[in-house]
């Protein structure tokens, strides 16, 4: 492995400072009580426990998309769905949520395969199959993470909690288009993928690409009020590392 430019080092800890130099999104403190729970339910609930330790040999720690990006979108796509108005009773929608966190801590398993979306649920249908949950709930998982990079709405089975679901999954994973991706992730592949600082200088300004992209692909009620803000941050925390980028490209090379 080569060693790792110190001006990439430098980027990557000015980047993290300044994401978390920023004021706390409308997201975070919106649904402060369902993120809660949902974090509760993280670290306590018997299935997702369970769930945390299977899934580990399938996640690409080293590539920016192991445990940290898994639970974030585990955790938020829980909270969505105790959030979102819906017609499922108090005890259904906490169900669902338990159900929402397997979805996500195996939404981006085997995530370098072709195809990871349809494999992915692949390997969710049978894992969970020694799961104390319903074949309708494995069902929901599997459908939930096979459209999870699908940006048109696809035909989904289960009536309200498998479109439920399916949308606060899809959601609570292009969240991370915001803060995390430049801040963190981003970075992540970088090294995993040992690029140079000309390469990642080339690279980076797709991520905003994508991030705009996304803006009106939200399908829960707090995805759409909220979604669009964490991408705005995203992007404008991405223009001010893109300046980084510049200067430091052009100081001189022994003065990075």
């Amino acid at each position: 492995m080569k060693s790792i430019d110190a001006r990439i080092l430098q980027l990557k800890r000015r980047a993290k400072d300044l994401a978390a130099s920023r004021p706390q999104l409308g997201f975070y403190r919106d649904l402060a009580t369902e993120l809660t729970h949902a974090k509760d339910l993280f670290f306590d609930n018997p299935l997702v426990l369970r769930m945390q330790g299977d899934a580990l040999g399938f996640l690409d720690e080293a590539c920016g998309l192991g445990v940290e990006h898994a639970k974030k979108v585990a955790v938020e796509a829980a909270a969505l769905i105790l959030a979102e108005p819906s017609g499922l009773g108090q005890e259904e929608r906490r169900r669902l949520a338990v159900i929402a966190e397997l979805a996500g801590l195996l939404h981006d398993a085997i995530r370098h395969e072709d195809n990871h979306a349809e494999q992915g649920a692949d390997l969710a249908m049978r894992l969970l199959r020694g799961y104390l949950i319903t074949p309708e709930e494995r069902l929901w998982v599997a459908q939930a993470i096979a459209t999870h990079e699908s940006a048109a709405v696809p035909p989904l089975q289960g009536g309200e909690p498998g479109t439920l679901l399916a949308a606060a999954l899809y959601d609570a994973d292009k969240f991370r288009y915001g803060p995390d991706i430049f801040a963190t992730t981003l970075w992540e592949l970088c090294e995993c993928d040992e690029w140079t600082l000309e390469e990642i200088a080339q690279r980076f300004p797709e991520g905003a690409r994508q991030a705009q992209a996304l803006v009106g692909t939200f399908r829960t009620v707090e995805g759409r009020r909220h979604g669009p803000e964490l991408l705005a941050e995203g992007i404008s925390l991405a223009e001010e590392l893109n300046r980084m980028l510049a200067r430091t490209l052009a100081a001189p090379t022994s003065n990075p």
